[in-house]
């Protein structure tokens, strides 16, 4: 757990990050001096895949006197819009915080942080960190990573994985414990989507048989996969979907990201102050797992090109992640590639589960509210893409990649087969969520 904070208020929401707040941050962490102070700054957000879990944006401080400290930050706080329960939103924000003080050399490379503190008991949160867009490349979801830039993230990678390899006992289960790392596969953890999956899961199926639309195209989900109702199907069984990624089922284990995708990725090449080559941020859903949770998570999260998480590519990159992984454990030395294989198709169904989970807020909104860019294909009022928001514009661009992504994943390991020979555990799922009529 974070502690308390660095000795003045925290603030409850991303408007209260003024002139003053930042002066507070920048001469605690001495980037400024005492006498100096932030007069002025300007804002702007962070773009619209980001944010999901709290607020964001960027601040340009103008100062009082001269100094070379940074001027460009990016600061985090509170979510304005909730899509899961509040303490899910605040172990998330722990981890997060605590991801920014983890010792550089265990953990993955990441920028600067001013501030990582909170205040759990006044819910107040903040991360004031250096803006990597004024000096790397963010790998935003426009332009999705190449196989060679796939290939310059592996031996990073490797290196967390195997730093944290075991975590399941001994010193790295008790402090990833302490920092509140569950097991993704545990019953806890499961319990919270199994909570809110089913309020997505029948609208995203019928989303999925949608082949006129650009967000789902041709061929839909039901004619590619082998049948209808994925979604369902999954939400009923992810339980025995997951058993396999828990350690006392066998699963190899070690820390993972949680989120590594296009939007939270910077390649930096040269910089002396970041030698590994790329940055990664945003660790708030961080988790334990299997050993190529991260590369599975990134390989399925529609910000890799198609040619690179299927087909020949892919195995490529699962032979050259296995292969450095296998120089270097000192764990799993009797480590084979078939079950590497079985955990990197298992756990490339992580986003797929947020998006049902956490994406429930958005079907339904479409669905029933005509709201937040899924209105075209569930709505029901004739709205286009014409009608849409800047904002809901790039959302879609994403969901549109990502789903694309999720079905070849699905059909790449024949999941549906999978899934139909698996038991359902109804217990602990929350309340359905139907069509409405005019989907039906």
């Amino acid at each position: 757990m974070a502690d308390k904070g660095p000795g003045f208020q925290l603030p409850a929401s991303i408007d209260e990050v003024d002139p003053a707040f930042m002066t507070k941050v920048l001469r605690h962490s001495g980037a400024i001096s005492a006498t100096n102070e932030v007069i002025s700054q300007e804002e702007k957000g962070v773009g619209m895949t980001a944010g999901y879990f709290s607020s964001i944006k960027k601040v340009r401080c103008i100062y009082k006197e001269p100094t070379d400290a940074p001027t460009d930050f990016v600061v985090k706080a509170w979510p304005q819009l909730e899509i899961m329960p509040k303490e899910a939103i605040r172990a998330m924000f722990v981890k997060d915080i605590e991801g920014y003080r983890l010792p550089a050399e265990q953990f993955y490379p990441r920028p600067k942080a001013h501030l990582a503190a909170c205040d759990p008991d006044n819910d107040r949160w903040a991360l004031v960190m250096e803006d990597a867009d004024a000096f790397a490349e963010h790998k935003v979801h426009e332009n999705e990573l190449t196989f060679e830039e796939v290939m310059r993230m592996i031996p990073g990678l490797v290196d967390v994985a195997v730093a944290w390899e075991g975590c399941d006992e001994g010193p790295k289960a008790e402090k990833l414990a302490a920092l509140g790392v569950d097991y993704w596969a545990s019953p806890a953890n499961l319990a919270v989507f199994k909570a809110q999956m089913p309020g997505g899961a029948k609208i995203f199926d019928k989303l999925t048989t949608m082949g006129d639309s650009v967000l789902i195209g041709e061929p839909s989900w039901d004619k590619h996969l082998g049948g209808p109702g994925i979604v369902e199907m999954f939400t009923r069984r992810v339980d025995a979907f997951y058993a396999a990624a828990h350690p006392s089922n066998g699963a190899t284990c070690t820390l993972s990201h949680g989120d590594i995708r296009g939007d939270n990725l910077f390649f930096c090449d040269g910089n002396p102050d970041h030698p590994c080559g790329w940055l990664v941020i945003d660790f708030q859903q961080m988790f334990r797992g299997p050993i190529p949770s991260d590369l599975a998570y990134l390989m399925s999260s529609g910000s890799v090109l198609p040619e690179v998480y299927s087909g020949e590519n892919l195995t490529k990159v699962l032979r050259a992640f296995y292969d450095l992984f296998m120089q270097k454990t000192k764990v799993y030395k009797d480590y084979t590639f078939e079950q590497f294989r079985a955990e990197y198709a298992t756990m490339s169904a992580i986003l797929f589960t947020y998006y049902v989970g956490m994406g429930a807020a958005y079907y339904q909104a479409g669905a029933y509210q005509n709201d937040l860019g899924m209105q075209v294909e569930l709505g029901g009022q004739g709205v286009t893409e014409a009608d849409l928001s800047p904002e809901d514009l790039r959302r879609r661009m994403w969901w549109r990649k990502a789903f694309a992504n999720f079905r070849s994943n699905f059909k790449t390991f024949d999941q549906y087969r999978g899934l139909q020979a698996m038991p359902e555990n109804l217990e602990g799922l929350g309340p359905w969520t139907e069509l409405p009529p005019h989907l039906q």
